[in-house]
């Protein structure tokens, strides 16, 4: 039985598809190179899509040595109901993004990986300030606004090298200045090596949010990203 509403993770599964080619007629497409378009491995990609298959959102048949994929009605009645909030969206906010999530405790590696020092410098140089170690992790309200965060990766922003420090290499991070709850400053991070899906927004402000803010786990707060 299809959910009224697809969760996000189905939704940035199928917009992945949609644009492997795989909307309205079958495509060829791998798990390796869905993986690789959703960055996963090919086991969690072949998860995505028997879950989507589950729930009448796509139709596999065998092609070959392989399989091919295409949405079915209710998918890409999804996609095009994505694309219209999101475009109006857009339309709307013109240069800036607005979202809304719950607040939850990630995997408390923010504190670490914002002190470290080769981030930590270029954070203060590119946004005029040295964050709180620490991100405020908040998870989504709608897929749109999922999809929202899956766009930042494609604009462009102010961008953080990445740097090697010892045997380890540390990768790029894409920032966009922001405000929190309309009152404090800070930036939406884009980062390309996340254990968090599009669903999450990770930010960081030169001051403790949580505290700032007076929230705890599950209280909602709103971000205004600002595009460059």
């Amino acid at each position: 039985m299809v959910r009224a509403f697809p969760s996000s993770q189905q939704l940035s599964t199928l917009v992945a598809l949609a644009r492997l080619k795989a909307g309205a007629t079958y495509a060829d497409v791998s798990t390796r190179r869905l993986g690789e378009a959703l960055d996963l491995t090919q086991q969690g990609a072949s998860k995505r899509l028997a879950d989507l298959e589950r729930s009448g959102l796509i139709e596999r048949i065998h092609s070959g040595r392989g399989l091919s994929v295409r949405l079915t009605n209710a998918g890409l009645d999804a996609v095009r109901a994505l694309y219209l909030d999101l475009k109006e969206t857009l339309e709307y906010q013109g240069k800036e993004l607005v979202f809304r999530g719950s607040v939850f405790t990630g995997l408390r590696e923010g504190r670490y990986y914002i002190s470290l020092k080769g981030y930590a410098k270029q954070f203060r140089e590119a946004l005029g300030f040295e964050p709180f170690p620490g991100t405020l992790n908040l998870r989504l309200a709608t897929p749109a606004m999922a999809e929202q965060r899956h766009m930042l990766k494609l604009l462009p922003g102010v961008d953080v090298q990445g740097f090697k420090d010892g045997r380890r290499t540390y990768g790029p991070v894409k920032c966009f200045r922001a405000e929190v709850n309309g009152s404090y400053p800070g930036a939406v991070l884009a980062i390309e090596r996340t254990h968090h899906d599009n669903s999450v927004l990770e930010v960081i402000s030169p001051v403790n949010l949580r505290r700032a803010l007076g929230v705890k786990d599950g209280d909602e707060c709103s971000v205004t990203a600002y595009l460059e």
